[in-house]
C-alpha cells in the first residue's frame, strides 16, 4: 500500500483544498499530509509469505490548517473520525483495522506562519 493511495483515498472522504505526500507546502493556509512512520518489524506466518494474509503500513496525517484552532480540531476530529472504528478499500485491498496510536489527534501548536497542526498516528492493518 502506497502513501499516494492512502491519499487518493482520504480525498474521496475529506474536503480539502491541497494534498501533499512526504512534505507539505507550508505556505498554503488550508492542506493535509501523509507521512510515513517507523511501524513495528513486518509481519510473516510461520508457513512462510504464502500463508500470510495481512500486512501493516504506520502512517502519520498531518493536518495544516488555519490561523485559527477550532477550526484547525474540528478538521483533525473530522480526518480521525474516517478511520477510527471504520473499515475501507483502498487501492483494492480491504483495511481490516486502523490501529490508532492515540485517542484523538495531537495538536503540535502552530508552524512559522501560525498556521495551527494538528497530527493522527495510525498503523492500517489490511489484507495482502
Amino acid at each position: 500500500m502506497l502513501l499516494s493511495e492512502i491519499k487518493d483515498w482520504l480525498k474521496t472522504k475529506i474536503d480539502c483544498p491541497k494534498w501533499y505526500v512526504g512534505k507539505i507546502d507550508g505556505s498554503q493556509e488550508q492542506c493535509i499530509g501523509i507521512y510515513s512512520v517507523e511501524g513495528g518489524k513486518p509481519n510473516i506466518a510461520v508457513g512462510g509469505l504464502d500463508n500470510t494474509t495481512y500486512a501493516t503500513k504506520t502512517i502519520s496525517i498531518l493536518i495544516h490548517w488555519g490561523k485559527n484552532t477550532t477550526p484547525a480540531e474540528q478538521k483533525a476530529q473530522e480526518v480521525y473520525d474516517v478511520l477510527f472504528g471504520q473499515s475501507a478499500v483502498i487501492a483494492g485491498k480491504r483495511v481490516i483495522q486502523f490501529d490508532m496510536r492515540t485517542s484523538e489527534p495531537i495538536g503540535v501548536g502552530t508552524d512559522n506562519n501560525c498556521i495551527f497542526e494538528f497530527v493522527i498516528e495510525t498503523t492500517i492493518i489490511y489484507e495482502r
